[in-house]
Order: structure tokens, then C-alpha cells, then sequence
């Protein structure tokens, strides 16, 4: 089996990084290149977030929690106030592009922790619709499946079978893939634990493969435009 050797170098823990500039400390921004920006969010129960401005990238939110609803409210003259649902672990959500300022009421008595995946390649105009996945079956069943694809975007579900590993493979256009859960994964010859909302940046390529634990749950966000 061959695997990509400067995926390692480009595996990023979540759990580190730099908070982005102008945000409250509840975004915290763990990769970026290029293409994506990765924030990981954390929303206390029953926290308050002061208003605060986003980009107007097009956005992957990838749910890491079971929690609960939540407020938006957004300011302006035709100010409106969103109404969040409850989320699932694993469940994502695609946002077109569009200037957002807001603040945010966690109305849950859990925590709100998931992902915002900024597409800072792919043209505001190109997805045009929300989008809400589905929260996972449970049990998964084990596979790869597509879950959204359009000319600008695909999204893969991944699901190793719980008695034994699977591999995913890093061949095609350049993606980034979530854990789900925690996991170990075998990148560039070493073994590797991944915790929930970890990543992978894995560039274009021809060929190699990432091993990946029994019972592992991955989403692989991939890029379909140049």
C-alpha cells in the first residue's frame, strides 16, 4: 500500500491553532490554506456570544455534537433573528455565500461544538441553496457514499466497519477530510490518533491511500473546481 508522504505535514489537530482576528474566542482557527478555512466553534450552554462579522466565503458546517438549539440574531435594518435546530454528531450543513453579522444564544443545556470549513476557492454564486444533511444512521452501515455534489462540491461519507480497518483512498482533485470521531489513522508509514473534528488536507493526486481504524467515521469535503 502506498501513502502520500507530505500528508502527514498536513494534518492538523483541532485542538490547536490561532484564534482568527476580529472573533469572539469561541472560533478558533485551525487550518487554512488556499482553499479552506477551518474554524472550530465551541458554544457553552447557555452562552451569549456578542455580535460579530464572518466571511462571505460559502461554508461547510460539520456537526460534532449532540446539542442543542440555537439563536442568530442578525443586525441591520432588516435585522432577523435564525433559529437554529438541534444538531447530530456527524450531520453538516452547506451555506451559500453572504455577509453575516450576528450574535448567538446557545438555548441548549449542552455544549454547541462543530466546525465552520470556509471554501475560500469556489464563488459565492456557485452554491446557491442551503443544504442539510441527514444526521448518520445508526449503526452506519460501512461504505463510502456521496451525501452532496454539485459542479462545485462533493461530500463523502466514509464508515469503516467496526470489526476491522478500511482505507480511504487520497487519489482525486484536492479535499479535506473530518474525523468524526476519535480514530487512529496510518499516514505516511506512522500511526496517528485523530480526535473529533480533526483534519487532513490531502492535495491532488494520482494515486496513495490513508489506513484507517476500525469503526472510523470520516467526511471528505472535495473540491471540484479548478
Amino acid at each position: 500500500m502506498k501513502i502520500l508522504p507530505y500528508i502527514a505535514a498536513c494534518l492538523v489537530f483541532g485542538s490547536v491553532g490561532v484564534q482568527a482576528q476580529s472573533l469572539p474566542p469561541n472560533y478558533k482557527t485551525t487550518f487554512e490554506n488556499s482553499d479552506f478555512i477551518v474554524m472550530r466553534v465551541h458554544y457553552g450552554a447557555h452562552e451569549f456570544v456578542p455580535m460579530h462579522d464572518h466571511s462571505t466565503y460559502p461554508t461547510v458546517y460539520v456537526y460534532l455534537n449532540n446539542s442543542g438549539e440555537v439563536d442568530l440574531k442578525h443586525e441591520g435594518p432588516n435585522g432577523f433573528t435564525a433559529h437554529r435546530p438541534p444538531t447530530h454528531t456527524g450531520a453538516f450543513r452547506i451555506s451559500p455565500g453572504m455577509a453575516e453579522r450576528h450574535s448567538v444564544t446557545n438555548l441548549g443545556d449542552v455544549p454547541s461544538d462543530f466546525l465552520r470549513v470556509e471554501l475560500k476557492s469556489i464563488p459565492p454564486n456557485d452554491l446557491k441553496e442551503v443544504f442539510r444533511g441527514e444526521a448518520p444512521a445508526l449503526p452506519a452501515t460501512p461504505g463510502t457514499r456521496t451525501e452532496f455534489h454539485d459542479g462545485a462540491l462533493k461530500i463523502e461519507r466514509t464508515q469503516c466497519p467496526t470489526t476491522e480497518s478500511c482505507t480511504i483512498s487520497a487519489a482525486g482533485p484536492r479535499s479535506l477530510l473530518v474525523s468524526i470521531g476519535t480514530v487512529k489513522a496510518s499516514i505516511a508509514g506512522s500511526e496517528r490518533t485523530l480526535t473529533p473534528g480533526d483534519t487532513v488536507w490531502v492535495p491532488a493526486s494520482k494515486d496513495g491511500s490513508i489506513r484507517l481504524s476500525a469503526g472510523a467515521q470520516f467526511l471528505r469535503v472535495i473540491l471540484q473546481y479548478p
